[in-house]
C-alpha cells in the first residue's frame, strides 16, 4: 500500500490530481528525502507506513480538516462550496499559502494532522520573504507519535529552502514555548507580540 502513495506525484496523491492541491507536492521532494535520512520512518511522503503528508486538497472538507481545526480553535459553520471559495482564493495568492497536512491512509483519508506556512513578501530585506507557520493541530487520538514535531520540522525546512524566508515566527501559549524552541523558535530580544482582536 505504501509504494503507490510514494511514486504517486506525477498524476495525483491518494485519489486528489495535482489541480486539486492547494500548492505543487512537488516542492515537497527535497525535503522529504533529506528528512528522511534522519527520521527512516518517513519513506517517500508516508511516515511509518500510515501517515500520508502532503499538501492540502480541495476535498478536504470531507475529510475531517475543519473538525480537527475546531480542536484548536473556533471555525464557525461554512458549507463545503463556502470551504471550497476560500481555498481558491488562496490558491490564486501564488508562493503565499502552503497548508501541510496528515492523512491517516487506514482511515478512510482522515485528515488527522495539519499546519500552516505563510509566506509575506517584503520591500526589506533585499525583497525579503518573511514566514509565519500558524494553525498547528494533531488530532487528540494520535498524539503522543512526535506528529507534531514531524509537521513543524518539515514546514519550517520548506520555509527556508524553498521560499527563502529571511525569518520565521510563529505564535503559541507559554506551555508551548518549550516544545517550540528545540526547533530553533526562540524569544528575540525587545520584539513583542501585540494583537486586537475585533469581533464578528
Amino acid at each position: 500500500m505504501t509504494e503507490r502513495f510514494i511514486h504517486d506525484h506525477s498524476s495525483s496523491i491518494n485519489g486528489n490530481s495535482k489541480s486539486d492541491l492547494l500548492f505543487d507536492a512537488h516542492l515537497l521532494e527535497t525535503i522529504f528525502e533529506e528528512y528522511s535520512l534522519k527520521d527512516h520512518k518517513l519513506q517517500g511522503n508516508v511516515y511509518d507506513g500510515k501517515y500520508l503528508i502532503r499538501p492540502l486538497a480541495i476535498t478536504d472538507y470531507d475529510h475531517g480538516y475543519v473538525d480537527l481545526l475546531r480542536q484548536l480553535t473556533e471555525c464557525g459553520k461554512f458549507s463545503s462550496e463556502e470551504f471550497q471559495k476560500r481555498f481558491h482564493e488562496m490558491k490564486q495568492c501564488l508562493k503565499t499559502y502552503y497548508i501541510l497536512v496528515l492523512e491517516d491512509v487506514n482511515s478512510n483519508r482522515q485528515i488527522i494532522g495539519t499546519t500552516t506556512l505563510v509566506c509575506e513578501k517584503k520591500f526589506i530585506r533585499q525583497l525579503g520573504i518573511r514566514g509565519r507557520i500558524e494553525d498547528v493541530v494533531i488530532d487528540n487520538r494520535y498524539r503522543g507519535q512526535q506528529l507534531g514535531k514531524l509537521l513543524i520540522e518539515l514546514l519550517t525546512k520548506f520555509a527556508k529552502e524553498q521560499c527563502d524566508c529571511y525569518k520565521i515566527s510563529l505564535e503559541c501559549k507559554d506551555h508551548l514555548v518549550g516544545f517550540y524552541q528545540q526547533f530553533g523558535y526562540n524569544h528575540e530580544d525587545k520584539q513583542n507580540y501585540l494583537c486586537q482582536r475585533f469581533q464578528n
